[in-house]
């Protein structure tokens, strides 16, 4: 009967999916299952008597008097151990350790049960070293990359934004983005609602943004930003890139290419204007002068007079659109102001025009581009929007210059082809070249309003 018994006990061990094996107290193995032959290349009548030293790494592995030891405290003990194939190869194995024991006596038996984890363990480490890659490219991206949760609070930031904005980690984990980026969009709590559609995702959003170092220093910004759902949470990447560089490229050749039209303009004026205007003079005296002496041709002189005159007029119209004398002489308020009358006598429509602070501008240039903005914006009012109520606002702080156009028209969503229309895409583009931000948003009392603040110095 207990043959039978001892039979039955060796074909479950046999069967069991790990490998199975029961040695003495010396270590010297007694019994060994089907199993282990496929976990370590021995057959059972090459290797029971012989010592389990054999198949473990010492020092990789506690040894068979320190795990007799740990399992006598213990009762059992369970952990990874480093094998030693048949052929050399070493295997990394999950093994549970027992000690048995008969008649209540002292233990005699100790059973170990094993389980070959050398692809887990193989998987693991390419997961750290994908891990550890992930990290490096991380923290040594040229550009600035920070992690906001879905109420903008920023977990995680790369060296680059330490460089870009002057923070060590540990000032920034848990801040609101807003810290370094204080025009990121929110609605009622949550982040990025704003502009953006939120029933979809957000993939690739380029925001063109003013970021702030921890000194105070304004400077322009460029930031990809993605929506990735992470362990059941909304969380967003911000890839940052530093414009200034770039915005102070792009001034210079608007600079360049503002002088060059300035020059050409006083040219116009002061060069052919007053070469046509002598010219007409010198017509209508000849004209004069044929008509006392009853000579032919006078209509045809007068005729000439008359086409130079057009001619001088045009010159002079071409001139003012390359130099806008009232502007750069009077500024920006003038220049709104004039744009609003103007409006107001050709269209019909309310075009007001109102200021606050001290909105003396002396930079022409971002007089200029101002300027265009607010011409655009309320061009836009009119052919697109059926406005009959515009306010054009004006201000001006220490820090910054902000030009809003305000009307009651039907407004236009921004995917539309308005909003993605070159006129947009070029106010846009002049904001961002005075290293400030647009926006266009629809506001609580169904007026769209165009807003553009750029930094009061550049």
């Amino acid at each position: 009967m207990e043959t039978i018994i001892t039979h039955n006990k060796s074909a479950v061990f046999d069967n069991i999916m790990f490998g199975t094996m029961l040695t003495n107290m010396n270590g010297e193995i007694i019994f060994w299952g089907q199993s282990n032959e496929e976990i370590f290349g021995y057959r059972s009548d090459e290797i029971v008597g012989k010592s389990i030293d054999l198949l473990f790494d010492d020092s990789e592995s506690m040894s068979f008097k320190e795990l007799l030891r740990e399992c006598a405290e213990h009762g059992e003990i369970e952990g990874h151990w480093y094998g030693i194939q048949k052929n050399r190869t070493g295997i990394w194995l999950d093994v549970w350790v027992k000690l048995l024991q008969r008649d209540y006596s002292i233990p005699d038996i100790c059973i170990i049960s094993l389980l070959n984890v050398s692809k887990l363990k193989k998987t693991e480490r390419q997961l750290r070293r994908s891990k550890l890659l992930a990290q490096n490219l991380f923290d040594n991206s040229a550009d600035a990359i920070i992690i906001i949760n879905d109420q903008g609070n920023i977990f995680s930031c790369n060296v680059a934004v330490k460089k870009m904005f002057g923070y060590q980690e540990r000032e920034l984990a848990g801040k609101s983005v807003n810290e370094i980026l204080p025009h990121v969009p929110y609605e009622d709590g949550g982040f990025m609602k704003k502009n953006v559609l939120s029933s979809e995702k957000i993939n690739g959003v380029d925001l063109e943004l003013q970021g702030v170092k921890k000194d105070g220093t304004e400077f322009p910004v460029e930031m990809t930003l993605s929506e990735i759902n992470w362990d059941n949470r909304k969380i967003f990447t911000g890839v940052i890139r530093d414009l200034t560089e770039r915005r102070n490229l792009e001034r210079r050749i608007f600079e360049i290419g503002s002088e060059e039209r300035r020059r050409i303009g006083c040219e116009l004026h002061d060069g052919l204007g007053q070469m046509l205007t002598g010219v007409r003079l010198l017509s209508e005296n000849l004209a004069k002068k044929l008509e006392v002496h009853g000579s032919p041709g006078v209509e045809a002189v007068n005729e000439i007079a008359e086409m130079v005159k057009d001619a001088d007029e045009y010159t002079r119209t071409l001139s003012r659109g390359l130099v806008h004398v009232d502007m750069e002489k009077k500024g920006l308020s003038v220049g709104l102001q004039k744009l609003c009358s103007k409006f107001t006598n050709v269209t019909g429509i309310s075009c007001q025009y109102k200021e606050s602070g001290d909105v003396e501008i002396e930079n022409y240039n971002i007089s200029l581009h101002l300027f265009r903005i607010a011409q655009e914006a309320v061009n836009n009012a009119i052919k697109h929007a059926n406005a009959d109520y515009i306010v054009v606002h004006l201000s001006r702080d220490p820090k910054e210059v902000c030009v809003t156009v305000t009307d009651n028209g039907d407004g236009f969503e921004i995917e539309d082809g308005h909003g993605n229309g070159l006129g947009i895409q070029i106010m846009r583009h002049r904001a961002g070249m005075l290293g400030g931000f647009m926006e266009i948003e629809r506001t609580e009392n169904e007026e769209t309003q165009v807003r553009c603040v750029v930094p009061n110095e550049l």
